[in-house]
């Protein structure tokens, strides 16, 4: 089949995914919601910092509209700061002061989508490619994160997987680019990556994986003798002006570079490494038990991804001494790609916040929000599986999976919850932030 046809399909499907997420009325809106959005009109506005006479105001209007404004913390006297990381705000800046805020997002999940599909089609090919793509924008879980364009969802994943996927590309063409186009290929990748932890700081741990990996290769090289000095300075070029932006964002607004929203936050943002080893192990206990069945109403693909690197691994040799029935997937990507599903995994389940909402019966995108960035290496090994499989299979598990998407998406979007919050000190100890920081009415569930 022609290319032309895939690449159409590619842009049909992604254009069916807009519209899905234009027409379909988003009536719900948790703080997350509020912060961002008053964060981006202040920024937009030149304001990093509100007076308290300002966020009593903004705070007022929020609550008038059955919101709360708890993304804000106070740091000084008469002094109130944004907590989350700053990238998403900055980001979506210039389309608020256009008004077509929504339009960042789009814009997101475009390039995404590209370079989904430019990896995909580099590894095995445009049908790939398409399957890919596919999977990716029915996600419900990414459908619902590009509908809410002010929570910091679609982003985390966007600047971490374009990034990524730059990266990966780098590495599968390295001996077809040119020197100059390697080089220009491999600093997008670095940016991007760092400035996804602007976007989300977890995301450092997804930085790590791939700075683990540029090591390993670095040290291939010396042993091969190869010059790997002018590789190093363009994607260490690339890693350190987001991060020279972040530090210089964190001296100004929080008074140390070194000096984070969350050691502010009002709500119990901390994780399970943050307590002593009992209350560590509740923490982890509880998202592991009660955070499957939201998982996979969130990301079905769970289903399958879990045996598809298996079966990767399998084909590989990892678990015995067969033949490599992956070419097309290095060894060294593939580790790449589990190592990042298991970073977010392993960062979120230590979540403190979602352990103590996860019994709540909550809808899922509320919960499970923090594990979109590990879809994009989900989708390309899941997408490699079922190519393999003959068609009527895999376009079965194809339009399940897609099915599945789109209604729990239109379901989730449905739901209203009103939070009645109260504020706690950041100083306060977990179980007094659980006690006090958050009463909820039980809300409709999926």
């Amino acid at each position: 089949m022609r290319p032309w046809i895939y690449r159409t399909a590619a842009l049909l499907a992604f254009l069916i995914a807009q519209l899905l997420v234009l027409v379909v009325p988003l009536e719900f809106k948790e703080p997350d919601d509020w912060g961002f959005q008053y964060a981006v009109g202040n920024y937009a506005q030149g304001r990093l910092t509100l007076t308290d006479e300002q966020y009593v105001q903004q705070s007022q209007e929020a609550w008038s509209e059955g919101g709360a404004l708890l993304s804000y913390a106070k740091i000084r006297e008469d002094r109130w700061v944004f907590t989350p990381s700053p990238g998403h705000v900055l980001f979506l800046v210039p389309f608020e002061r256009i008004g077509a805020t929504q339009f960042g997002a789009t814009l997101l999940s475009l390039g995404l989508v590209a370079i989904l599909y430019l990896l995909l089609t580099r590894i095995s090919g445009e049908k790939t490619a398409l399957l890919g793509v596919v999977l990716l924008i029915f996600s419900p879980l990414y459908l619902a994160m590009w509908q809410r364009v002010y929570v910091d969802a679609l982003a985390a994943l966007a600047f971490c997987g374009i990034g990524g996927g730059l990266y990966v590309y780098y590495w599968l063409s390295r001996p077809h680019l040119s020197t100059r186009m390697g080089a220009a290929i491999l600093f997008a990748a670095g940016l991007l990556l760092m400035a996804s932890v602007g976007v989300r700081s977890s995301n450092i741990a997804i930085v790590a994986v791939f700075g683990a990996h540029f090591l390993i290769m670095a040290v291939r090289s010396h042993l091969r003798r190869e010059n790997y000095l002018l590789t190093a300075l363009v994607f260490g070029a690339g890693v350190a002006l987001p991060l020279a932006g972040l530090l210089i964002y964190q001296g100004a607004v929080f008074g140390s570079p070194f000096s984070t929203g969350n050691s502010f936050a009002q709500l119990p943002t901390r994780f399970a490494w943050s307590y002593d080893l009992g209350i560590g192990f509740s923490i982890v206990r509880d998202n592991v038990t009660q955070l499957w069945a939201p998982l996979i109403m969130a990301l079905p693909i769970l289903m399958v991804a879990a045996p598809a690197f298996v079966a990767v691994a399998y084909g590989k040799g990892f678990f015995s001494c067969r033949p490599d029935t992956w070419p097309e997937l290095p060894a060294h990507i593939y580790h790449i790609l589990w190592a990042w599903v298991v970073a977010v995994f392993g960062v979120y389940m230590a979540y403190e916040w979602t352990s103590f909402q996860a019994g709540a019966q909550l809808p899922f995108q509320i919960l499970t929000r923090y594990y979109l960035p590990a879809l994009l290496p989900m989708v390309i090994v899941v997408a490699l599986v079922l190519r393999r499989l003959s068609a009527k299979l895999w376009g079965s598990i194809l339009i399940t999976l897609t099915i599945l998407g789109i209604v729990f998406f239109i379901q989730v979007a449905r739901v209203q919850v009103y939070f009645m919050i109260r504020a706690t000190p950041p100083d306060m100890s977990m179980s007094a932030s659980f006690e006090s920081a958050m009463t909820l009415p039980e809300g409709p569930t999926l």
